[in-house]
């Protein structure tokens, strides 16, 4: 007769101990025993995470939206021995690392100089992931520093793969461009001088790029800047740079930027500036973009104090009138009118915020 403990026998696999168990069985010991079981960074013991977020964190009023600041946050496969090593190639300096139960990194913070960043591990399990795993990276860190060739030379000593030694670049800066040993890729930037447009659309001449835009001895810190709680419209062009030139010489649009692709055809961005306030960005129609609307289904409305100057030279320019020059029931007294443009898109201009305001 088969022995039934011999049947239900099972061999003998020994297994570790769980996380948990052996951190607090281990922190019972050396206190036990009076050891010091701590090195010179503070650690802390991450919670159980899971996957879900839970709704409970979600504010229940509207914080405020002003941004303060953006801190670079860099993921790393290693992210240990990545502070060790942003410390030797440009002296980091650790403030402190958020440990897991598993060894690896849930948060850490370093500084550069004055400039602060946060690293961690990767972490597939919740969709975060270094530049090793993605097969590269989309984003750059430009870092203004004093010295760039003593520490582009140094990155390099400690195993950063150069991708384009310092030099002096157009926009009055020496730059060097390298890839970290993890895989971010860095732009060590030295300034040399004030930036000035007209400096800059100058020295750009024959690189395959050209500045276009109302550069002067103020420079980019002359151009109007929107207040807080600004919308700046958008209105796209198949021909970008002739609708740019309408909206100039038709509407009164004053321009402040323009800036196109190495086809300098294509509008990557611009800034047209209301004279009375407010800011227009036309840019070149794309239809792979979600964001870009085909021209003919766009719409804008203008708010000035002098609609009939507007309105004559729309009529000069032979422009398509959708509404004459009226006085709107909502504007007693006002005055607005829509047309198109050479391209399709609708524009209204009328005194009503003026009248309101």
């Amino acid at each position: 007769m088969t022995d039934p403990f011999e049947a239900l026998r099972s061999p003998y696999e020994p297994r570790p101990p769980r996380e948990e168990f052996a951190r607090r069985l281990r922190a019972r010991v050396v206190a036990a025993l009076g050891l010091d079981d701590g090195d010179s960074i503070p650690t802390i013991t991450l919670p159980e995470r899971s996957r879900a977020m839970p709704a409970t964190i979600l504010p229940t009023t509207s914080p405020s939206t002003t941004a303060t600041e953006v801190t670079p946050y860099l993921t790393v496969a290693g992210a240990a021995a990545a502070l060790d090593w942003y410390a030797q190639a440009f002296g980091a300096v650790e403030e402190f690392r958020v440990v897991g139960d598993d060894g690896r990194l849930g948060h850490a913070q370093f500084t550069i100089g004055d400039a602060r960043f946060m690293l961690s591990d990767e972490h597939p399990e919740f969709g975060v992931r270094s530049p090793g795993s993605l097969g590269g990276t989309p984003v750059a860190l430009h870092l203004s520093v004093s010295a760039v060739d003593a520490l582009f030379d140094r990155a390099v000593a400690a195993g950063a793969t150069s991708l384009r030694p310092p030099a002096d670049e157009p926009y009055g800066a020496r730059q060097g461009v390298l890839i970290d040993r993890y895989g971010h890729r860095w732009m060590l930037s030295q300034p040399l001088e004030a930036f000035d447009l007209d400096t800059y659309r100058r020295r750009s001449e024959g690189t395959g790029y050209r500045v276009v835009g109302a550069g002067s001895a103020a420079g980019a810190a002359g151009r109007a800047r929107p207040e807080r709680g600004a919308i700046w419209a958008a209105v796209f062009y198949r021909d970008a740079l002739a609708g740019i030139r309408f909206l100039v010489d038709v509407f009164g649009f004053e321009e402040q930027l323009v800036v196109t692709g190495q086809d300098q055809r294509t509008v990557v961005h611009s800034e047209l500036r209301w004279p009375e306030g407010g800011v227009v960005q036309a840019g070149t129609y794309d239809a792979s973009n979600p964001y870009s609307l085909a021209p003919g289904q766009q719409s804008l409305y203008v708010v000035t104090a002098d609609p009939s100057s507007v309105w004559e030279r729309s009529q000069a320019a032979g422009l398509d009138v959708l509404r004459p020059p009226e006085s709107p029931d909502y504007d007693p007294g006002g005055l607005t009118f829509s047309v198109r443009d050479r391209e399709g898109n609708l524009w209204s201009f009328g005194s009503y915020g003026v009248r309101s305001g």
